[in-house]
């Protein structure tokens, strides 16, 4: 029998394919489902920090999910759609450095969540697995959170124009 290889991004022994499988199923619920949608976006950030070279190519798209993480954990922005204001300040014309992503992208991985159907259950996996991939992702932490301060002043009008 062939075994599949590890997932390249996140080391869940059953394989990429079956993961991006797993990710497209929680996606669908997601939508499906508004007790479910509230931890969307915290979802998206958490398993694309964790499979970089498929969501987190460009520096700008490293930078959507890093501070988008940052910003719900630590900056009080809600799990279900992020932070418009970064989305906003992303969109515009500047160009950011992309630092180089952790090999160890945490030891939680979404196939660990399986089997949780009650939402508030759900929604509290999803935010101790994105503690877990947020703390992998430390030494970033300081440029993460000058991003996010970048973003937010862009947004009032109090500093550098949006990139």
């Amino acid at each position: 029998m062939l075994m599949e290889a590890p997932c390249a991004g996140c080391g869940w022994e059953g394989g990429g394919p079956a993961c991006r499988a797993r990710f497209e199923q929680a996606i669908a619920r997601d939508f499906s489902d508004p007790a479910f949608f509230a931890a969307h976006r915290m979802l998206v950030d958490i398993y694309s920090l964790q499979h970089p070279d498929d969501y987190c190519a460009s520096a700008k798209s490293l930078a959507a999910h890093l501070v988008g993480l940052c910003l719900i954990l630590e900056g009080g922005v809600g799990a279900a759609e992020g932070a418009p204001f970064l989305r906003k300040w992303l969109d515009g014309p500047g160009a950011l450095e992309k630092p180089g992503v952790p090999t160890n992208r945490g030891k939680t991985v979404l196939a660990d969540l399986d089997g949780i159907e009650a939402p508030g259950d759900w929604r509290s996996a999803v935010r101790a697995w994105g503690a877990d991939v947020w703390e992998a992702y430390a030494d970033l932490h300081p440029l993460a959170r000058r991003w996010a301060a970048e973003a937010r002043a862009a947004d009032s009008g109090r500093g550098r124009p949006a990139r």
